[in-house]
């Protein structure tokens, strides 16, 4: 009885969030236009040319799961409020933000608290998005990780957020951009993608957690350290004596549980830190290489630029560029022009 009144309750909150999503939908300024859907099926929204200009679609599917696809851009400052009680796990695929090529984004929200978010006026917002309810997530994913006794939630942050997603997970996210199908068959084809996401998932955390739930202790304990304190400079041993273990023994099950090496993860966030400075102000690259724990400008844009394809002073341009400076003057606005 308690399993069926969780159960009950989980795709009570499942109808929850499809609804909340309409509602930031209604706070974007997105209309809904089914008449006019290019893609068949789901719901289709576009922008009223005051709040905001472009796309948003979605497919609700059984109060599991969403697939979402979206390119448009804020034509107004607008502040976005996700509403109490929003439980999901979502992966994300960005085409317009502040992330390097092939990096994938995890909403993990587990607390339901109220989520506020400004949005500027000329930010351009382009993803590919599949959010799973607790219907769905908490049937999979505890059983799979049941070995542990953290939360799959946590073990998912844990092991990747915006790092370090399988190959799999990052193809199965582009596909559902790229589809053209129409009508019943796309339905099929991004309700079997989501699904399919799903299995990714899973088997990404069966291949990668440490059999032993103390061992995933020691290295969560080590990749929290190294998450407070990548700007300085950390010692293998510092991190050996922290864990508990040896330095062989750290270095493999690192590998296995993150999918990359300490010295990779360590300058991977240093990248993603040091991206978000030259998206978000105007400190010089010299100023910023220094923030992100390095003693050199030459050395920062060397690794900044293995990590993210281009160098500090081009991908602050890049980013520039996808921020519209005056979107509602552009005639016939097209977003192909920007992808």
């Amino acid at each position: 009885m308690a399993y069926l009144e969780r159960n009950l309750s989980d795709r009570k909150r499942g109808a929850e969030v499809i609804e909340q999503i309409r509602v930031i939908c209604d706070q974007m300024g997105m209309i809904r236009e089914d008449g006019d859907n290019p893609f068949g099926c789901g719901s289709f929204f576009r922008g009223d040319g005051i709040r905001s200009e472009g796309y948003f679609w979605m497919l609700p599917h059984e109060n599991d799961f969403v697939v979402m696809k979206c390119d448009f851009c804020f034509l107004q400052d607008l502040m976005l409020t996700m509403p109490e009680n929003s439980l999901y796990i979502s992966l994300r695929l960005e085409y317009a933000r502040h992330l390097p090529p092939g990096k994938i984004l995890a909403y993990l929200e587990e607390r339901g608290s109220s989520i506020s978010t400004r949005m500027a006026r000329a930010t351009r917002v382009a993803y590919t998005e599949v959010l799973y309810t607790p219907s769905l997530y908490k049937q999979h994913l505890e059983h799979a990780f049941s070995s542990q006794k953290a939360s799959p939630l946590e073990i998912l942050k844990n092991m990747g957020g915006e790092h370090n997603w399988s190959s799999e997970i990052m193809h199965i996210l582009k596909k559902i951009y790229s589809s053209t199908r129409k009508g019943r068959a796309a339905e099929l084809f991004y309700i079997s993608a989501a699904y399919a996401l799903m299995s990714a998932l899973i088997e990404m955390g069966n291949g990668r957690l440490p059999k032993k739930s103390s061992d995933y202790e020691c290295i969560v304990r080590a990749i929290q350290y190294i998450d407070d304190n990548f700007t300085r400079s950390i010692k293998l041993e510092e991190l050996s004596r922290l864990a508990n273990m040896s330095a062989t023994k750290l270095k493999t099950l690192f590998r296995q549980f993150s999918d990359c090496t300490i010295t990779e993860y360590i300058l991977s966030k240093k990248a993603d830190y040091a991206s978000h400075l030259l998206t978000d102000s105007d400190m010089p690259i010299s100023e910023i290489a220094k923030l992100s724990g390095f003693d050199t400008v030459a050395g920062f844009s060397t690794s900044f630029k293995k990590q993210t394809g281009l160098p500090p002073s081009e991908y602050r341009k890049q980013i520039a560029f996808y921020c519209l400076k005056n979107p509602s003057e552009i005639k016939d606005f097209n977003f192909d022009d920007f992808a």
